[in-house]
């Protein structure tokens, strides 16, 4: 068994060892062996590693969210009938994915399609599971409505524009670059504008006098501010993450006079504050999207796990066009 642990808090990969244990370990009563197929890598994976995550764990841990695997072996108490069931990982931080075999509780796996891609099914925990809540839980979206989203071309932004198409829902992303805004108009953005000093312009043509419902922004800075203004009365902003590190930056006149509402959206958090059968319910309808080909993510490049400072380091590319995998036990 080989996994990727994190020895202490810094920069990666530097702060990553590769320990290997001879033999499989066994599942404790109420756990299951999963032999892992596939794992993402994580913008969440390396703030973690920086000391800068909504959790810090006790060293060493053992690194990797989310992922997806077969069950090999089930412990005391446990349905027989799961071994050798393709199953997810819940990504609440339990343990680590970046493994050739990871020891869960069952209450931490769930049974997914054996109909689509593992290399789908391995991003399925995080990204698309955060669209999807953040497009039903706060605002109700109906056909023709228009949402916003910053930061447009990363993996949550895809999911985003396929989750509201498959609702009628219309998309406005904003990007940094011709070559993101290109990429958004491939997933099937409805407008794409790029972030500048024409932003508040480019948003107002974009627009065409329609209001936005929603503006969902992990960045931080001027330009969710900006797009909170074409907000509706009432309207929501859900802010997921900050990656500028700079504060969302919102004249107080908006939220006070036309009653808009900001939200903060974490994963981790929903998960461990709804029962178990709504954590099951949200990834196998998930899964049904990625077996019907309805819901997925573009991929650069899957590395073994002996390369796992190659594969950080290529996932930590300013430039790089879509997700970094590990693969296992082929």
């Amino acid at each position: 068994m080989q996994r990727v642990r994190l020895t202490g808090f810094g920069e990666p990969p530097d702060v990553f060892d590769l320990e290997t244990v001879s033999g499989e370990p066994e599942p404790a009563p109420g756990e299951v062996l999963v032999a892992m197929e596939a794992a993402a890598i994580n913008p969440s994976d390396l703030r973690l590693a920086r000391g800068a995550y909504g959790i810090r764990p006790a060293l060493p841990f053992p690194m990797g969210a989310e992922g997806v695997g077969r069950v090999s072996r089930a412990g005391v108490g446990v349905d027989t009938l799961l071994v050798g069931k393709r199953v997810l990982i819940v990504p609440n931080s339990e343990q680590g994915t970046w493994a050739s075999h990871v020891v869960a509780p069952v209450r931490n796996v769930v049974p997914v399609s054996e109909a689509a891609h593992p290399a789908q099914l391995a991003m399925l925990g995080i990204n698309p599971a955060t669209a999807y809540l953040m497009l039903k839980q706060y605002v109700h979206l109906m056909p023709g409505d228009w949402i916003a989203q910053t930061a447009a071309n990363s993996a949550v932004g895809q999911y985003v524009i396929a989750l509201a198409k498959m609702s009628g829902v219309k998309t406005l992303n904003v990007v940094r670059s011709q070559d993101a805004s290109a990429h958004v108009r491939e997933f099937g953005g409805d407008r794409v504008v790029i972030q500048g000093e024409n932003l508040p312009k480019e948003i107002e043509d974009a627009l065409g006098g329609q209001a936005l419902s929603l503006v969902l922004d992990p960045v931080g800075g001027e330009p969710v501010g900006i797009l909170a203004g074409s907000l509706r009365i009432g309207g929501v902003v859900i802010a997921y993450g900050n990656q500028s590190g700079e504060a969302p930056v919102f004249p107080p006149r908006e939220f006070i006079f036309r009653g808009l509402q900001l939200h903060g959206f974490w994963l981790s958090r929903w998960i461990r504050s709804v029962p178990r059968s709504e954590v099951i319910d949200l990834y196998q309808k998930l899964g049904t999207f990625v077996a019907d080909g309805a819901l997925s993510a573009v991929v650069e490049r899957v590395y073994p796990l002996e390369q796992f400072k190659d594969a950080i380091g290529h996932a930590m590319r300013s430039s790089r066009g879509g997700k970094i995998l590990f693969r296992f036990n082929e």
